[in-house]
């Protein structure tokens, strides 16, 4: 966040943060999970605000998104929060950008191409991180139900915590997701779906131990799940979802490796029926072995940072291929001179 400095006198500090990012993502091959699609969008995000001082923050702004080959204009999101950071607690109020968060949650929860076209939480979000910065916990309530007449009742409850322990050797993470979902012009055969996935994993952060690696991660855990239609006058039960996943992640200076393989029950009961209008996580779960090998590169500087990624997506029977190329600007930073200060988010 730029903040101009203004009269000494004054509490208030006049605030201004733009955003620029372009999403290239090519999927091939993916029958029957998804149907093969190529996405390549734009997006500027600027926003202008007040610093209260303290760490209090009110901020007004916009997500202007263009799908090129679209008419002007695709997509324009609103922002408008409220924001406190202290030392060690955050709090933010209102219809905030979903970077924010400070989590890294399992692809079953969020896919990275719904992040892209999703981009803001609606809702509040708290946040703590402990004393060592070894350890946090999140916790955010996201209000999706903007319009009375098609969007009537739904909602996501979201919380997690991550705790490090002996220099890292030792991770523990943990994830919850609550979807409640009422939406006659969505459901035609029930009046309301409810969805909870839950995660608990064990990693060893082991680049200490190679140095010449910029980063060596292993780990296992449960990725599983319940899922409910809830009828007027018929009784239905949870169907339970257990599933596991371990993965690996090894990165050497700007290029990297990461495979994940998932066995157990097949996830996202009802996402042939109701696709990404209701599931916000990858549909390659649905499937009961499933394993993603991604080979990345980053290349980040002051304000600029750039990621390709060349996915593999290998279920039973079938092989998917996918192509991702992201670039993002913080233009703020590019402009600062004078009394202009950049202030870490």
């Amino acid at each position: 966040m730029v903040v101009f400095m203004t009269n000494a006198a004054l509490a208030q500090k006049l605030a201004y943060r733009l955003h620029f990012q372009t999403y290239f993502d090519n999927l091939e091959s993916s029958d029957p999970w998804e149907g093969t699609r190529t996405l390549f969008a734009v997006k500027l995000s600027p926003e202008i605000g007040l610093q209260l001082g303290h760490g209090h923050s009110f901020m007004i702004g916009a997500h202007l998104m263009q799908d090129l080959g679209d008419t002007l204009l695709t997509k324009a999101q609103p922002t408008i929060y409220y924001r406190y950071q202290g030392k060690r607690f955050n709090a933010l109020a209102g219809s905030f950008p979903r970077r924010y968060s400070i989590s890294d949650y399992p692809l079953t929860f969020f896919d990275r191409d719904w992040c892209f076209y999703n981009n803001n939480i609606n809702g509040m979000m708290l946040q703590y991180v402990n004393r060592r910065h070894t350890g946090h916990v999140e916790f955010f309530v996201d209000w999706q139900g903007q319009s009375q007449k098609f969007r009537i009742d739904e909602f996501m409850i979201v919380g997690s915590t991550q705790y490090a322990f002996f220099d890292r050797l030792l991770i523990i993470d943990a994830a919850a997701l609550l979807s409640h979902f009422k939406n006659d012009y969505v459901l035609d055969d029930s009046f309301l779906l409810e969805r909870a996935y839950y995660n608990v994993a064990l990693s060893t952060d082991l680049h200490k131990i190679v140095p010449r690696l910029d980063h060596l991660k292993l780990g296992f855990g449960t990725l599983s799940s319940m899922e409910h239609k809830r009828y007027l006058d018929i009784d239905s039960k949870w169907q339970h979802k257990i599933g596991f996943q371990a993965e690996g992640d090894v990165q050497w200076k700007w290029i990297g490796l990461k495979n994940t393989f998932y066995f157990g029950d097949r996830q996202q009961t009802f996402y042939q029926q109701y696709g990404k209008r209701i599931y916000s996580g990858s549909p390659f779960y649905q499937s009961k072995r499933y394993n993603r090998t991604n080979l990345y590169g980053i290349w980040s500087k002051k304000f600029l940072s750039i990621r390709g990624d060349i996915i593999l997506h290998a279920t039973q029977g079938y092989l998917a291929n996918q192509q991702m190329l992201t670039l993002s600007l913080n233009l703020h930073q590019m402009f600062v001179k004078g009394k202009l200060r950049n202030v870490k988010y």
